[in-house]
């Protein structure tokens, strides 16, 4: 189970990820026309996986120094990895950026992106109700 107060940290990962994610797929598209240009992606998705497994199977603990625990995971051990992909080669040129395929991926990172900026304001919301319905 993902920790509440963890919650808008782990939004903010995502959301870096998946810009990070658009300014790579802009770039293989930038340079669609270069010679011997590789695309290059953004891994996270596996990264978060991973730290959710972990995280789901283990009792999470807090620390109030970062000498108490050193092997504790937090959402800030999360980052994405820019990977450069030499697998394939599309054209005589040694390019390997199908250029429909980018723009199909761009267009998926920028809807996902835009569900994980709704679920922030939806949280953001949340937190602003409990705390104006506090005041009563």
């Amino acid at each position: 189970m993902i920790n509440l107060f963890e919650t808008p940290t782990l939004l903010q990962k995502i959301m870096d990820a998946k810009w990070m994610r658009h300014e790579v797929l802009a770039n293989n598209i930038a340079n669609v026309d270069t010679p011997n240009f590789k695309r290059s992606d953004v891994v996270f998705e596996q990264l978060l996986q991973k730290y959710l497994d972990e995280s789901n199977s283990r009792l999470p603990l807090k620390t109030s120094t970062e000498k108490h625990i050193s092997n504790l995971k937090s959402t800030f051990d999360l980052k994405p990895k820019i990977v450069m992909q030499h697998d394939r080669v599309l054209r005589n040129d040694g390019n390997n950026v199908d250029v429909d395929k980018e723009m199909v991926e761009l267009a998926k990172n920028a809807m996902s992106y835009n569900i994980i900026a709704e679920q922030v304001q939806r949280h953001f919301s949340l937190l602003r109700s409990a705390v104006t319905e506090g005041r009563r």
